[in-house]
């Protein structure tokens, strides 16, 4: 379960990282993002 924990907020991390990109890249970039969001 920690190890579950653990892998998730890396992949959150990963997913702000992408977030942040595709924002800097424009407004598309941004839709984009929202739509990879749970």
């Amino acid at each position: 379960m920690i190890a579950g924990i653990k892998v998730e907020k890396e992949i959150f991390r990963d997913l702000e990282r992408l977030d942040i990109e595709l924002y800097v890249r424009g407004q598309h970039g941004y839709w984009a993002s929202l739509r990879v969001e749970p």
